[in-house]
C-alpha cells in the first residue's frame, strides 16, 4: 500500500526538504518492487481510485476491472506501461459477479496518476510482472463504503484461491494518507488520524479499518483509504510494516507492506 500523489512522479522542486522527502518515497516504492521480485510475484492487482481523469460523470463506475491486454500512461513527461493478466482478470470479473459484486469492466483504459505515480517506481525493480488495474470509487459521491471495500478484498482473495492457475499474486492499494485536494483545507495533514491507520496495520488489525465511517475518512482527509482497506481485506489480519511515513506540506506520504498468508 502506498500514496499515489501526482507529485511522486512530477517531482516538483518545492523546497530542498520536499525533494528529499520525495527521494525517500521513491526509495520505499522501489523497495516494494524488490520485495515483489524476491517473492516471485507474477501478477499484481492494483486497487486505485480515479480522479475523473479516466472516467467522467457521463458514466462513472463504482468498481471497474481492466480486462484488456495492455495500457499505459503518459504523465509528467514519463511513460508507464503495463501488461495485463487477462485470464486472471476475466476470472476475477466472473467470480466477483457470482459473489454479488456488480463490477464493471473495460478492455480499453488509460491509466491515470493513482496507478502511474507509484507503479513508475515499483516497476523499476519488480521484474517482469503483469498488472491488473482495479478502480474503486473513492473520490466521487456516492462512494463505496469502507466495509464494502473490505468485503471486496475478501472476495478477490476467494476468487484468486479458486483460480486454476498457479502464479503468485500480490495486491496493492494506492492513495492517501491524509490530504484535502481541491478544498480550502489543502495543506492540512491529520497526523493523528494517519498514526491510527498505520498502527492498525502494524498490529495486524486491518479489518478494524473497515469499521471507519465515510464521514471520518472525509474529515481526516483519508477518503482514499478505501483502496488500502480493499487490499487489507485480501491479505487478512496479518501484522504489517510501515516502510515510510513523511508529513509533507500537502499530504501524509506513506508506504506500507503486509505479507499475506
Amino acid at each position: 500500500m502506498s500514496s499515489h500523489a501526482p507529485q511522486i512522479i512530477l517531482q516538483p522542486k518545492v523546497s530542498d526538504e520536499y525533494v528529499a522527502q520525495l527521494a525517500k518515497v521513491h526509495a520505499a516504492l522501489m523497495n516494494i518492487g524488490e520485495r515483489i521480485r524476491r517473492k516471485g510475484v507474477e501478477t499484481l492487482i492494483v486497487f486505485g481510485s480515479d480522479h475523473m481523469e479516466t472516467f467522467f460523470l457521463d458514466n462513472y463506475p463504482q468498481l471497474l476491472l481492466f480486462t484488456g491486454e495492455s495500457s499505459s500512461a503518459h504523465f509528467g513527461g514519463r511513460e508507464v506501461s503495463i501488461r495485463n493478466d487477462t485470464e486472471l482478470a476475466t476470472h476475477l470479473l466472473y467470480s466477483l459477479l457470482d459473489q454479488g459484486f456488480d463490477v464493471s469492466f473495460s478492455q480499453e483504459m488509460r491509466l491515470d496518476h493513482p496507478f502511474a505515480s507509484p507503479l513508475y517506481w515499483v516497476l523499476k525493480t519488480a521484474g517482469d510482472i503483469r498488472v491488473i488495474p482495479f478502480h474503486v470509487n473513492s473520490n466521487v459521491s456516492p462512494r463505496v463504503t469502507p466495509k464494502r471495500c473490505y468485503q471486496l478484498g475478501q472476495a478477490v482473495r476467494r476468487a484468486i484461491e479458486s483460480y486454476d492457475g498457479d502464479q503468485r499474486v500480490a495486491v496493492y492499494g494506492t492513495g492517501g494518507l491524509s490530504h484535502y485536494p481541491g478544498t480550502p483545507l489543502y495543506g492540512k495533514v491529520d497526523v493523528e488520524a494517519d498514526q491510527l491507520i498505520t498502527r492498525k496495520i502494524v498490529e495486524g488489525k486491518g479489518s478494524e479499518l473497515a469499521n471507519l465511517t465515510s464521514k471520518w475518512l472525509d474529515e481526516t482527509g483519508n477518503f482514499e483509504l478505501r483502496t488500502w482497506i480493499a487490499a487489507l481485506g485480501a491479505v487478512g489480519d496479518v501484522p504489517g510494516e510501515i516502510l515510510l511515513y513523511e508529513r509533507a506540506y500537502h499530504i501524509g506520504y506513506c508506504v506500507a507492506a503486509v505479507d499475506g498468508v
